[in-house]
């Protein structure tokens, strides 16, 4: 119905949510990728909308979902790049420049839901998400193959009215000041531990990564937010690890569709992140393998 070529036009649009993107990672103009897109979309019987930024589809998905399985099933087998994305700060130390044969993403998710979504339907072929929120170890869908594992911090701005309490400080004092929050079931199990703390307060209407919008709001001297050793740095003033030890332990997880769990290929990049994960926790001693 449709050639490989044409079909991985229209999901890179789909996953890097614009033209200019998917032009960049495909080597072809931006109008070749509407183009082919619109072509695509009419044999299927859709019709595109932008929701939010992310590109939906009216229409049933089902013929074209069926399609991408078929294609999906081509890349893995004739070598063709694979696609991959993680979350906003795991992929860029994860993933780099390092593998030529994937296709790496925007790395600007922040949530579990549409990257789960884009593996279901074969857009993605594998992500990096953040534990606990990842899919569990019996998934009949999913494979997972952890990572590391390290503690989330609370963290403010240096002149916060919290620093002046020093050891002092207690999580009923916290509870006075907002603290970072998604929206609900972005990290339905990040969230309910949190909540149960008192924290996760001050949501913000974000589901891709802007740093404006998430750590970026510490920067108002009153928001609490969160860090890992991570995340830490990608702070643009320096952040003030306060004295409460939260038991919210975080880590990376690699999710990939089951059927490709045992792939020569899946287990090349599984040694390859397993390698990068022992090199991250050399570095930072909070760090510990999964």
């Amino acid at each position: 119905m449709v050639t490989p070529e044409e079909l991985t036009a229209l999901d890179l649009l789909v996953w890097l949510r614009s033209g200019e993107a998917a032009s960049k990672r495909l080597g072809i103009s931006q109008p070749t990728i509407s183009r082919i897109s619109k072509r695509v979309l009419g044999v299927f019987g859709l019709t595109p909308i932008r929701n939010q930024g992310e590109w939906v589809f009216r229409g049933s998905e089902e013929l074209l979902n069926l399609q991408r399985g078929v294609h999906q099933e081509h890349r893995w087998r004739q070598g063709n790049p694979l696609r991959i994305d993680a979350q906003y700060y795991s992929g860029p130390i994860f993933l780099g420049n390092e593998l030529p044969d994937w296709i790496a993403g925007n790395f600007d998710f922040l949530d579990i839901n549409l990257p789960l979504s884009l593996l279901r339907k074969g857009v993605l072929d594998a992500w990096i998400g953040c534990h606990p929120d990842v899919p569990a170890d019996n998934d009949p869908e999913f494979a997972c193959f952890h990572l590391t594992r390290l503690p989330t911090h609370l963290v403010v701005a240096p002149d916060h009215p919290l620093v002046g309490l020093g050891s002092r400080i207690s999580l009923e004092d916290v509870h006075a000041y907002p603290s970072l929050a998604l929206p609900d079931g972005a990290f339905p199990e990040i969230q309910r531990r949190l909540e149960a703390l008192g924290l996760w307060n001050s949501p913000s209407r974000i589901s891709r990564y802007v740093f404006s919008r998430w750590e970026g709001r510490t920067a108002d001297q009153l928001t609490v937010g969160y860090a890992t050793a991570f995340t830490i740095d990608l702070f643009p003033t320096p952040q003030v690890i306060l004295p409460l030890t939260i038991p919210l332990r975080v880590g990376d997880t690699l999710v990939v569709p089951r059927r490709y769990q045992a792939h020569p290929r899946l287990l090349e990049l599984v040694a390859h992140l397993k390698r990068r994960a022992a090199e991250l926790a050399r570095l930072h001693p909070e760090v510990q393998l999964a």
